[in-house]
C-alpha cells in the first residue's frame, strides 16, 4: 500500500469515528431532553436548554403569543410575570399538538412548577399569585405542533415576554 492510498484510509477512518461519535452526541441530547420534560427540578431551574428544528413565533402584544413549533425539546421561557402583590392572571389557551409531548407551566417563586395546559387542549384558567417573580415556560420532547395563548392581567403584574 502506497502512503496517498494510506493517507486517503486514515482520512475515512479518522471521518466514520467522527460520524458515529456526532450520533452518539445527537442520541445523549434526545435522552437529556426526553428526561427534561418530567422534571421539575430542571423545569424550574432559570437557565434554559432546549432546541428546535423549525419554529415560528407571532404576536400582536407582549400579552399574547403564537407559537408553531417542530422537533422542539427541552425548556424555553415565554415570560416572566412580576407581581406586586396577592393577583390574578386569566390565561386563554388553544393547543394542538401534532407529535411528542407538549406542556406550557408556570413556575412559581419558590421554584414549584404548575401545569397550566400539557398536549391538545383548548380553555382559560384563572390563576392566582402571590408577590413575587413567576415564570411561564413551554416544555417539550420533540413536540411538533402549534399553540396560542393571551393572558389578562391587572396592572399590578408586570409581564415581559423573553421568547422573541
Amino acid at each position: 500500500m502506497n502512503i496517498r492510498n494510506k493517507f486517503v484510509l486514515s482520512i475515512c477512518v479518522v471521518f466514520l469515528i467522527s460520524t458515529i461519535n456526532g450520533c452518539r452526541v445527537n442520541d445523549n441530547k434526545k435522552d437529556i431532553y426526553s428526561n427534561t420534560y418530567n422534571d421539575n427540578k430542571i423545569i424550574a431551574q432559570e437557565s434554559e436548554n432546549h432546541t428546535h428544528t423549525t419554529y415560528n413565533i407571532s404576536n400582536d402584544s407582549d400579552n399574547n403569543i403564537e407559537f408553531q413549533y417542530g422537533g422542539f425539546s427541552g425548556v424555553d421561557t415565554i415570560w416572566i410575570l412580576k407581581s406586586k402583590d396577592d393577583d390574578e392572571i386569566i390565561i386563554d389557551y388553544n393547543s394542538k399538538v401534532n407529535s411528542g409531548d407538549f406542556k406550557a407551566v408556570l413556575v412559581n417563586p419558590e421554584k414549584e412548577v404548575e401545569t397550566i395546559l400539557e398536549g391538545t387542549d383548548q380553555g382559560k384558567k384563572t390563576i392566582k399569585l402571590t408577590k413575587g417573580e413567576y415564570r411561564f415556560k413551554f416544555v417539550g420532547n420533540n413536540a411538533n405542533g402549534k399553540v396560542k395563548l393571551s393572558i389578562t392581567q391587572n396592572k399590578k403584574i408586570e409581564i415581559k415576554r423573553v421568547l422573541k
